[in-house]
């Protein structure tokens, strides 16, 4: 089984660790603390040409690319229960489907979008604008647009309906959620994760999100049948820093032991 490997960063920094480490991919925010928001247009562009520049020279894999979270606010680090905090009004959607599209124009491979009402079910109206904004830019760039709902989906209410949502998504042409399958850490919500595997019928990629630590990636692989798994990989609050080590949140130690975790498999 092949595990890909997501690595959230916040600067280009964290990009540079994540490639050298052997990172699959990045998902590129700011504010991670809180769970994430949009980072800045010209954040992406540097971003995006320093990974192409690394696949070039050989110091990234071959498919590294960057992938944008898209959320206009983060106002509490913990969101399960918490279905408000992706509720979003039309102007928040508006802003945020020109958001995709700038952050496609600027070089970002993929977007991370999500959006609920306020009953607590997929906004699909708002989703389909945040899809169109970033499918819009693409097509004028004339390349393809990956798209991902983020973990908007933990704070359905529960197993049914997160099962439900991926089969809903397909039909938008999403072709990845990120997930803990509603647990504070993914590896508690492996039986989600699994319905969820079972629900996508393997269109669509689910990728376990939320307190994954290397040493789970291969019993999420085993019991949920995953192929993806992300991590913020960020070091430590007060944790020893090495002489020479990057300035960036991102643990070089944290990603290539999850690098060779999923290797193993």
């Amino acid at each position: 089984m092949s595990v890909a490997v997501e690595i959230a960063i916040e600067d280009l920094t964290g990009l540079e660790v994540a490639a050298h480490a052997g990172a699959d991919r990045v998902e590129l925010c700011i504010d991670l603390a809180r769970g994430g928001t949009t980072p800045p247009p010209e954040l992406v562009a540097e971003c995006a040409h320093r990974a192409s520049a690394l696949v070039a020279s050989r110091d990234a894999k071959p498919h590294f690319d960057v992938h944008v979270l898209i959320r206009s606010r983060a106002e509490h680090g913990d969101f399960l229960d918490r279905p408000e905090e992706f509720v979003y009004s039309a102007d928040e959607v508006a802003s945020m489907a020109r958001q995709a599209g700038e952050a496609v124009t600027a070089g970002a491979a993929g977007v991370v979008i999500g959006a609920l009402t306020q009953e607590g079910e997929l906004d699909l109206p708002a989703l389909e604008t945040l899809r169109d904004g970033a499918l819009t830019a693409g097509s004028d760039a004339l390349r393809g647009v990956h798209l991902t709902v983020h973990r908007a989906l933990d704070a359905l209410p529960g197993r049914a309906q997160r099962a439900h949502a991926v089969q809903t998504l397909l039909g938008l042409g999403i072709h990845r959620v990120l997930t803990s399958g509603g647990a504070a850490r993914a590896l508690d919500g492996v039986e989600d994760l699994a319905a969820m595997v079972d629900a996508s019928e393997g269109l669509l990629d689910v990728c376990a999100g939320g307190g994954v630590r290397p040493a789970d990636i291969a019993d999420l692989a085993r019991r949920a049948g995953l192929a993806d798994v992300h991590l913020s990989a960020r070091r430590r609050p007060g944790a020893p820093v090495e002489a020479g080590a990057p300035e960036t949140c991102t643990d070089p130690a944290i990603v290539a032991a999850a690098v060779d975790a999923a290797g193993e498999l």
